[in-house]
């Protein structure tokens, strides 16, 4: 019975469908226009596992603390693993705009290889800007969107001597400008018939995306995000896919244009239309 009372944590087991939803969430509340200073995306590798994660948590906090010493501003990262059974970092970094991407890069790469029991070599290292909205929509898509089925979150990968005791699988520090969720009914005479054209205007938006850029896996996995082989999933099914806020925002206009009612979850009556 859910009372609302929370149990107490027990031992994280690496990545589960609750762990990678509340990533993804964290990660779609980020309000993009208030990010400040210069972003950075990582990868970032060991040679040598740790014996125990234990030790890979203490090395990381002693690397995060590194960072926020060299003025980083906040940061997000993602533990996932190698096929041969080794952990690694993704993340995004938010620097002073001051500095310039040759210094981030020393604090980034140079930082995680100094002192570092792990044996990690320099030149395995990965660094790339993250230059506005559309990079960082990017960072979410590639490392958000993953499930426990991708085979880096696979817990078939996790070392033998980490498996029930991993630790966290993500996080963040420092200050992200996050906003509430948004949350809009969409109705028609008949229910929620609204959902449905909502649904599928935004697989033609990211079919057309992905055929401006020329992706055609991008296409390929556009034309399927609402597909199911079951029909009970395939009508229900959500958007698997980062769309800007202001698209939202015409794609309302365009239900709400064509007779859906279009309102903020709330107070009745209150028209996300007519507020903007």
């Amino acid at each position: 019975m859910n009372n609302g009372k929370a149990g107490p944590r027990g031992e994280v087991a690496g990545w589960t469908a609750a762990s990678s939803r509340r990533n993804m969430r964290f990660l779609w509340s980020i309000n993009t226009r208030g990010l400040t200073g210069a972003g950075y995306s990582f990868t970032l590798t060991i040679r040598d596992c740790p014996a125990t994660p234990k030790e890979w948590a203490a090395w990381c906090k002693i690397y995060w603390e590194r960072l926020e010493a060299a003025g980083a501003i906040r940061t997000h990262w993602v533990i996932e693993w190698q096929r041969r059974g080794c952990p690694h970092l993704h993340g995004s970094v938010y620097f002073p705009d001051t500095m310039s991407q040759h210094e981030v890069e020393n604090v980034l790469l140079d930082g995680w290889c100094y002192r570092n029991p792990f044996g990690p070599g320099r030149a395995q290292q990965r660094s790339l800007p993250i230059y506005d909205a559309v990079g960082w929509a990017q960072y979410v898509a590639k490392h958000a969107a993953r499930g426990v089925r991708h085979y880096q979150r696979s817990p078939e990968n996790i070392p033998e001597h980490w498996q029930g005791k991993t630790g966290r699988m993500w996080g963040s520090r420092g200050s992200w400008p996050v906003t509430e969720p948004l949350r809009i009914e969409l109705e028609d005479q008949k229910g929620d018939g609204g959902w449905h054209a909502f649904r599928r205007l935004v697989r033609s938006y990211a079919v057309a995306s992905a055929r401006l850029k020329g992706d055609r896996a991008a296409q390929a996995y556009a034309r399927a995000m609402l597909k199911s082989h079951k029909r009970d999933l395939a009508e229900c099914r959500g958007i698997s896919n980062w769309v800007p806020r202001d698209v939202v925002e015409r794609l309302m206009e365009n239900l709400d244009t064509r007779g859906y009612a279009v309102r903020a979850a709330g107070p009745p009556g209150k028209s996300l239309v007519a507020t903007g």
